[in-house]
């Protein structure tokens, strides 16, 4: 457990917050355009977050303290994107 400690890095740790805020709000995000049948949008937000996600594994796989910036990213990011983003599309025609 000591290892863990040694090897924690907080310019990493500052990083995922950012990287998860950014993919939780995504990944909110993409559901929004999916249900507005918005595909063009949703497929670029899924690019992102394969790119997101692939990047902050590989950090976190390292130092599993890593994981308590991301869950704090993940908790801001969805909490900014439902409160503020979730009316997106919303004047868009919908063809059923």
């Amino acid at each position: 457990m000591e290892k863990l400690s040694e090897d924690f890095n907080w310019w990493i740790a500052i990083a995922l917050l950012l990287g998860f805020i950014t993919y939780d709000f995504l990944y909110a995000i993409y559901y929004i355009f999916v249900s507005k049948k918005m595909a063009f949008m949703a497929a670029n937000t899924a690019c992102a977050l394969y790119l997101i996600g692939s990047v902050s594994t590989i950090a976190y796989l390292g130092n599993f303290y890593y994981l308590i910036p991301i869950i704090l990213g993940s908790y801001i990011g969805t909490f900014i994107a439902v409160k503020y983003f979730s009316d997106i599309g919303k004047n868009e025609n919908i063809k059923a």
